[in-house]
């Protein structure tokens, strides 16, 4: 009921009432001295008494619905209004989230341009601003997944909050037409149900990046007093159309698909086209052509870019840690572990709880037999990132190894009970079926196994992950032949395969020695 009232309050429900109210009156009063000299019949004064009562409801579910902006009126998605007035005072720290520490979590922001065709624009703007308020030191900030788990629904913030375990929440809008920007952004802290920070950006595409680190500054401002971020990401590029184009790209990006990874290439290649400079723009680049290698059958080619953008965007910006982990994720996918290893501990170095560096250069370890290291890194990916499932699903197989059963099995649950939240807010994702069913089939549900793992190959059938992750499961459950008729002609590296015990199953089967591809 609180947070019905909140949205009542936000949408300007009842300031419309109170308008409407008094509007009405002066309407009766005008009516009650002009109708007599118009000499008109008694009935016309009640006709618009009715009129009045009828039209107070349909003014009420108006103001709910729409907002009143220069553009004319639109509609009002639930919990993004932008704010008119701008408060920029001095917030008293505010209470912290379940562990003490003050946290947050931001909404994506909602697209409102007229055609409502800037979708990847804004989910760049909203993941842009996750990954500069994730460098604060002292500040958590909900995981990127965990947040877009919450795009185009209409959860209430007390639902977001509980969810999530922040005690703020961020929420948005962008409106784009050519070059001009309208930003809404509001901080709220939902348990005293109140704004802490609201403001509205009238700007030009130019100003995005400023604009960027204004709400930064401001949201850390809030939540910490007078504690200024340790680290704000720098704008690399001064060219709006590159930083449009990089912004659309980080969009595509975290969809994950493989037609959407190559978009997210191409969008970052026409950034650095116009910008050779955009150090972030090659980091983008590198990201996704390594990620089109390695998991979506990009071979060569994409390898080659990826080396190339990522040697590039560390010639450009060497002090930033994620120049230096997607330098780690490219001599991955071109097989250089050793290297990739040294890539990766430099990133550390720069920012220990870099979460990609540490995912990746775990699974390095993986392919050199570093199976401790592997594990050790694995952990520290799924402390950094509590809602991920990967990590900790990884990890079971690397106990298992080892000869740690116990481990194996509370790792599992762990990355499983994740696996099963992540499909309650994605339920089409195949990668968490096929590594939940891997969980599943180590903790003893091979029925429920099976089902998941024929689930993700009908998502996703020709997905060289979900066939890989079909195979263990079939392995585990003594399905040899089936398990070898997923592994045909799949690209794994042949050195990730002989530190899988997932696959132990097959390894004295002859046909084991012609699964994978040579590494590198």
């Amino acid at each position: 009921m609180r947070s019905f009232f909140r949205q009542l309050r936000d949408r300007k429900v009842f300031r419309a009432g109170i308008v409407y109210l008094a509007a009405a009156w002066l309407v009766m009063q005008v009516a009650d001295v002009v109708m007599p000299a118009l000499h008109l019949p008694d009935w016309s004064l009640t006709l618009i008494v009715v009129a009045l009562i009828i039209g107070f409801p349909v003014a009420l579910v108006l103001a709910w619905a729409f907002e009143l902006t220069p553009d004319g009126l639109r509609p009002d998605p639930a919990g993004a209004r932008p704010d008119a007035a701008d408060s920029d005072g001095d917030a008293a720290p505010a209470r912290a989230g379940r562990d003490g520490t003050p946290s947050v979590a931001i909404l994506p922001f909602l697209d409102l341009s007229a055609d409502r065709d800037n979708e990847y624009f804004v989910d760049g703007l909203t993941e842009e601003l996750l990954t500069c308020l994730a460098e604060v030191q002292g500040l958590r900030v909900a995981s990127r997944t965990s947040c877009f788990a919450f795009k185009n629904q209409h959860a209430d913030l007390d639902t977001v909050a509980d969810r999530l375990g922040v005690s703020h929440v961020i929420e948005g809008s962008v409106r784009k037409h050519e070059d001009q920007l309208r930003i809404a952004v509001k901080l709220v802290q939902v348990d005293a149900d109140s704004p802490v920070w609201s403001s509205t950006y009238d700007r030009k595409l130019d100003d995005v990046f400023a604009i960027q680190r204004d709400i930064a500054t401001h949201v850390v401002g809030a939540l910490r007093g007078r504690l200024r971020p340790r680290e704000l990401a720098e704008a690399t590029t001064s060219d709006p159309k590159a930083y449009e184009y990089y912004l659309r790209g980080r969009g595509y990006l975290m969809t994950h698909g493989t037609r959407q990874m190559e978009f997210a290439r191409q969008m970052f290649t026409r950034a650095v086209e116009i910008d050779p400079e955009f150090a972030r723009g090659w980091s983008g680049l590198a990201a996704a052509s390594a990620a089109l290698a390695i998991y979506h059958g990009g071979g060569d080619e994409a390898a080659e870019t990826s080396s190339r953008a990522s040697s590039r965007a560390v010639e450009l910006a060497p002090d930033r840690a994620d120049s230096h982990a997607v330098r780690g994720l490219a001599l991955l996918a071109s097989g250089e572990f050793e290297a990739a290893g040294a890539a990766f501990e430099k990133a550390l170095s720069i920012n220990p709880g870099h979460f990609e560096a540490l995912y990746y250069y775990a699974r390095a370890c993986v392919h050199e037999g570093k199976t401790e290291k592997a594990l050790e890194l694995f952990e520290r990916g799924a402390a950094v990132n509590p809602d991920d499932y990967e990590c900790p699903l990884l990890a079971s197989s690397l106990y298992s190894r080892l000869g740690e059963a116990e481990a194996s099995r509370e790792a599992a649950r762990r990355g499983l009970e994740n696996a099963r939240r992540h499909l309650e807010d994605y339920p089409d994702n195949h990668r968490a079926y096929d590594m939940g069913a891997c969980a599943l089939i180590k903790l003893g549900d091979s029925d429920q196994a099976m089902v998941w793992a024929e689930k993700a190959r009908a998502l996703s059938p020709a997905d060289v992950g979900t066939r890989y992750n079909a195979a263990c499961v079939y392995a585990q459950a003594g399905e040899i032949d089936m398990a070898f008729e997923c592994l045909e002609g799949l690209p794994i590296p042949r050195s990730w395969v002989e530190n899988d015990s997932d696959l132990d199953a097959l390894r004295d089967d002859p046909r084991f020695a012609n699964v994978g591809r040579p590494d590198g």
